[in-house]
């Protein structure tokens, strides 16, 4: 077997969307050349176009310059995601990959396919295939900027460093700029993320509890999909942007024709010109309760997550819930015992984005976008509102393309929801997807109608959802189970309480190990047995289904430990300080969120007990 074969079946194992890649390509005219280094070693050389040929490799000693080239990563921290631009002969990566240089993780973005092709011929590379540390991209923009967004979390994003192989940015300024351009997007949009989630930590902790009372009488999208007539019936999404002012009035027509699903921030305007969506979704933790001041409103069954604002949902009152996204692995279990599941709801970001993945995990076959301007039209961002603010401006503003095939102005958040749009709408190739917003920014991969020609040529048969929603049990649907789902609160309050008392002597075990080392007395045993009882609580955080809530309430915390990464003390005794006074931090933190969370746990559960008056259990 030669090397070529040898590579491509290592590929086709180990990397099928890099062997598709390699067999769909064209080969275009020669313009990669293998050279004998003075070391007797390959070197690969690129023909560019003003007919210079520019060698990718050193041709005296190829292994010495790669050696030279991985040593600016020798400090890096072994949480390292390294995002590298250019394959090359694959040198460079196999010694990244070492056990020389400490990286968790490399990325690799090659432009050519010329050069991955000649490569997996003339080298043997069927070791790096193997490798799951290592991701390969080549030449697809699109699948860099979906697996970019993915991968980059608050969590990481700080982790990852950007390289560029010699000679690369010479041969492909152009697409480097792009790459570059792209992969700064992402990073600002993980930064502003974290942003956000550092704003709402203590607010989804709070929203969580509260939802132990109105998940009693929920619904879940599971429960709702097996009877809704998808295939004939459209989906209407009516998100709040500007253009919805245009044809909002043609909505009255679909009305009992198809399935509309509105934001937040819209149902306002809506129930004002006596449209009655019959879905609101609302998942924001910090949306308060401005939008909810009409009375109608309690009539409509709501889509809300776990960690939406209590305060909206309080001020609507007797809510109807339909729970789409949860990340607590204890409600989780509470709604598996009866039989459905509600996990991690990939929303894209805002509400928006929800309401249209709503729309896909129903089930319609036709979703139409209303009012999803992502864009200001007529200088404002929301329908109903006033004209572009200050505020607008801290998220930066920039051209994209527009409905029409103009340039319209956007903003960074704006820009990001669009960039979802775009990858998410061409994968629904089975689905027909309309934008019949008439204004704002282009959605790719939609087909642009009027909302007029759109209800005409899908709004055909009657539906009622409020009938096919009432029709659907709730999950907790009798008496007795109810009563269940409150015992087993009631016995996770017990369990926090006791877990306050194994925090408190955490906190005391990592202070004694800190005085011990200030004091000079490394004590190997007692540090060894503090840190077996530190390793107890940790774990017990992990392993303890309802704890999330306790982590989220941390978020800021967890940031900053990761943050400090790179400041390891070269002193033993000075890092083992340092590593106990990280620990104390956390337990301290772990406590105050404790505290605030378990008379509020206390209060809700008291309040479930009024509403439902309760049997006390006997044994």
């Amino acid at each position: 077997m030669n090397i070529y074969d040898k590579n491509i079946k290592s590929l086709k194992e180990y990397r099928p969307e890099l062997y598709e890649k390699v067999q769909t390509s064209e080969n275009s005219a020669q313009r990669v050349y293998t050279g004998d280094a003075l070391d007797e070693e390959k070197f690969l050389a690129y023909l560019n176009e003003d007919g210079s040929l520019i060698a990718l490799n050193s041709t005296y000693h190829p292994a010495h310059e790669a050696d030279r080239y991985v040593a600016q990563f020798s400090e890096c921290v072994p949480e390292t995601i390294l995002f590298l631009y250019g394959f090359s002969d694959g040198r460079v990566i196999r010694e990244i990959l070492s056990e020389h240089c400490p990286i968790n993780r490399c990325i690799v973005y090659e432009p050519s396919v010329d050069i991955f092709r000649h490569a997996l011929q003339e080298l043997e590379l069927d070791d790096l295939f193997m490798d799951t540390r290592l991701k390969i991209i080549v030449a697809d923009p699109q699948a860099l900027e979906k697996f970019l967004y993915g991968e980059m979390n608050y969590r990481s994003w700080k982790l990852f460093r950007w390289a560029i192989l010699s000679k690369y940015r010479e041969i492909f300024d152009t697409d480097y700029k792009e790459v570059q351009a792209l992969y700064k997007r992402m990073y600002e949009d993980r930064q502003a993320d974290m942003r956000t989630l550092i704003r709402a930590a203590q607010a989804g902790m709070v929203n969580e509890a509260y939802a132990m009372k109105w998940m009693l009488d929920s619904r879940t999208l599971e429960q709702l999909k097996k009877r809704l007539p998808t295939e004939d019936v459209p989906c209407i999404v009516v998100a709040a942007g500007p253009s919805l002012e245009k044809n909002v009035e043609i909505l009255k027509q679909a009305k009992g024709k198809a399935f509309i699903i509105c934001v937040d921030t819209a149902v306002k305007y809506l129930l004002e010109r006596e449209i009655m969506p019959d879905l609101l979704c609302t998942v924001d933790p910090l949306k308060g309760s401005s939008f909810f001041t009409r009375p109608e409103i309690k009539e409509i069954p709501i889509a809300i997550s776990a960690d939406s604002d209590y305060r909206a949902l309080e001020s609507i009152g007797d809510i109807q819930p339909i729970y789409i996204s949860i990340t607590n692995d204890f409600y989780r279990g509470l709604f598996r015992k009866q039989g459905t599941d509600v996990g991690y709801f990939d929303g894209g970001g805002s509400v928006g984005t929800t309401c249209f993945q709503i729309g896909v995990a129903l089930g319609f076959k036709t979703i139409i976008i209303i009012g999803q301007d992502l864009a200001f039209t007529d200088d404002k961002a929301h329908a109903g509102m006033g004209n572009l603010q200050e505020s607008d401006l801290v998220y930066g503003l920039m051209m994209v393309d527009g409905y029409y095939g103009e340039k319209v102005l956007t903003r960074g958040d704006f820009k990001h929801y669009l960039d979802w749009y775009n990858m998410r709408i061409p994968e629904f190739k089975d689905r027909t997807i309309i934008n019949a917003t008439e204004g704002g920014a282009k959605l790719k991969g939609a087909i642009q109608m009027s909302l007029q020609a759109a209800v005409d040529q899908y709004c055909k048969q009657e539906f009622d959802f409020y009938k096919v929603f009432t029709e659907t049990p709730q999950v907790w649907d009798t008496y007795e189970k109810k009563q269940e789902y409150y015992e087993q609160i009631q016995m996770q309050y017990k369990y926090f309480v006791g877990f306050r008392r194994k925090l408190k002597e955490g906190i005391r075990q990592a202070d004694r190990a800190i005085l011990l080392l200030q004091r000079g007395r490394y004590e190997q045993r007692e540090l060894e047995r503090i840190d077996r009882e530190l390793d107890v609580i940790t774990r017990e955080v992990s392993h303890n289904d309802a704890m999330v809530m306790l982590v989220k309430r941390m978020i800021e915390t967890d940031i900053t430990m990761t943050d400090d990464l790179h400041d390891a003390e070269e002193n033993l005794e000075m890092e083992s300080i340092r590593l106990y006074g990280k620990m104390k931090k956390y337990l301290s933190d772990l406590n105050e969120a404790l505290e605030e969370l378990l008379p509020l746990w206390r209060q809700i559960a008291e309040e479930i007990n009024e509403k439902y008056e309760f049997e006390p259990k006997t044994d």
